[in-house]
Formats: C-alpha cells, sequence, structure tokens
C-alpha cells in the first residue's frame, strides 16, 4: 500500500467509524482497509467474533490488523472445540492446561499462524478429516 497522507487517511477513519456506526459493514471495511486503520478492523473482527459468531471470517479482519492476540485466541478455541469433538485424551494434557489456563507459551510461525502442540493421534484425524476420509 503506498503511504496516504495523514489528511487524506484521517478522512477515511472517519468515514469507515461512520459507516460502521450505521452498521454498514462493507462500506467501513473498504475505508478501513484503504487507511490500513487496524483499530477499524480489530472491531470488524470483533463484530463478526462476538455478534456474528463467524470466527473464520473474523480470524481475517484480524489478520489483517495484525492482532497476534485475537488471533490466537481463535486458535485456543478451535482446538479446544477439535479436542472436545475427538475427545481430550486426544491431546496432549501439558497442551490442554495451557490452552485453557490462558498462559501463551506457543510461539508464532512465519506465516503468522500459532503452533500448539497436540498429540500426533489429533494430528493424524484431523489431516484424514481435512483429506475427506473421515475419522
Amino acid at each position: 500500500m503506498t503511504q496516504l497522507d495523514s489528511q487524506l487517511r484521517a478522512e477515511l477513519v472517519r468515514k469507515g467509524n461512520q459507516a460502521f456506526n450505521e452498521k454498514d459493514y462493507q462500506k467501513a471495511r473498504d475505508y478501513f482497509f484503504q487507511a490500513d486503520y487496524q483499530d477499524g478492523m480489530v472491531r470488524l473482527g470483533d463484530h463478526y467474533m462476538y455478534e456474528r459468531r463467524l470466527p473464520l471470517l473474523a480470524y481475517g479482519y484480524y489478520r489483517r490488523a495484525r492482532a497476534v492476540g485475537k488471533m490466537e485466541e481463535i486458535h485456543k478455541r478451535m482446538v479446544l472445540a477439535l479436542g472436545e469433538w475427538l475427545g481430550r485424551e486426544a491431546i496432549k494434557p501439558e497442551s490442554l492446561s495451557r490452552i485453557e489456563s490462558g498462559m501463551p507459551e506457543t510461539r508464532v510461525n512465519a506465516q503468522g499462524m500459532v503452533e500448539v502442540p497436540v498429540s500426533n493421534h489429533l494430528r493424524e484425524t484431523a489431516l484424514k478429516i481435512l483429506a475427506g476420509k473421515g475419522a
């Protein structure tokens, strides 16, 4: 993105905030993206995460805003949900306790993904599901 002058960026942010307050989220998104306004993108992510209950859509906004803490929260929820679905015994106990306690001992890799250690069984089962082979 090219560098916007501060006056133009402020105008885009103002219009984005106005659109957000009017619940025109598509227009708000366009303005926030043009201005590279991270706080606005996080607000949109929060809207989709908590009000609309669409975590994968929210994740895209958090990623665009480089909101690592928000992305980690979604990763932890996904691991917990997958663990519940497959059975809690499929997750290493130390990983589960770290995730449940909120103690972020996880690492973020080069793609911005949080690395959460899981058992080999859980990993293999998840890969089979993603490949469409079932458990």
